[in-house]
């Protein structure tokens, strides 16, 4: 099959009306060769009109047949007068009315809210027990720390189910479960000074005079960290560090005991 070129700029050809001139090529040239004449003529000095005649004759063909960075001068031109009459300041203004489409606009009627919260209620019941399995209390317990950021976490521990084998003969009791802590060692929010939890904050909790960390924990989309694994109790420096270099913060120096019912609170060092 032969292969034939794709024209390009296809939305920017120009047909060629006159010979090899276009009709906008054509118009520059007649009116700039026309203010040539006129310029020859109305300056009286021989040399002065003539070059002055030769510059505008020059500057009506520049505009027709001269690109840069393949776009006419007359684009040029045109854009660097629009910049130099636009302004370089604009105001900002705190107070301003809302706009037209937001004014006056249809808000829902108090049954159609009551039957969507019905609605969903309903759903989640039946998502809720229609795949009903036993929930790990460890898993368990760090949901409830994700939507209750502060608040006290406990769970409950499933009870062991036989399994059964593939011909349903004598049940087997399923091996036993490592001890595993309800609440957490320790829990923590950072924030920043609008009370925004920051997510993907990294937590290194280190012994005084060590670098190597003990304990790395981030944080997650509430701003909440925790630990189920217990430390001795004493002091501890807590690093705080921002990955994306955004916010910053002090080290801190946190004595842990036994237990720690109460959650540490970070609140990042801003200029602004």
């Amino acid at each position: 099959m032969e292969q034939h070129p794709i024209p390009r700029q296809i939305t920017s050809f120009e047909f060629k009306l006159v010979g090899f001139l276009t009709i906008k090529q054509f118009i520059y040239l007649i009116v700039f060769v026309g203010m040539g004449f006129v310029v020859y003529l109305i300056f009286p000095i021989p040399i002065l009109n003539i070059l002055l005649a030769i510059i505008t004759v020059g500057a009506g063909g520049a505009f027709a047949f001269l690109p840069v960075n393949d776009r006419p001068l007359d684009v040029w031109v045109r854009n660097l007068i629009k910049r130099l009459m636009s302004p370089t300041q604009y105001k900002f203004k705190k107070n301003n009315p809302p706009p037209a489409f937001l004014k006056n606009m249809p808000t829902a009627a108090g049954n159609q809210v009551t039957s969507h919260i019905e609605s969903q209620k309903k759903l989640n019941n039946y998502l809720g027990g229609k795949n009903a399995t036993p929930v790990n209390p460890k898993k368990q317990s760090i949901n409830n720390l994700m939507s209750n950021s502060l608040s006290a976490l406990s769970g409950n521990k499933p009870k062991p189910q036989a399994t059964h084998s593939q011909d349903q003969e004598t049940p087997k009791a399923a091996p036993p479960r490592p001890n595993i802590p309800k609440k957490p060692f320790f829990t923590g929010i950072i924030k920043n000074h609008k009370q925004t939890p920051l997510y993907g904050i990294l937590i290194y909790v280190k012994n005084e005079g060590k670098d190597a960390p003990l304990r790395i924990l981030k944080t997650n989309v509430n701003g909440v960290f925790a630990t189920f694994n217990p430390l001795p109790k004493g002091d501890y420096l807590f690093e705080m560090k921002d990955p994306q270099g955004v916010y910053l913060f002090d080290t801190m120096k946190v004595t842990i005991a036994d237990s720690n019912p109460h959650p540490f609170e970070v609140v990042s060092n801003e200029l602004i």
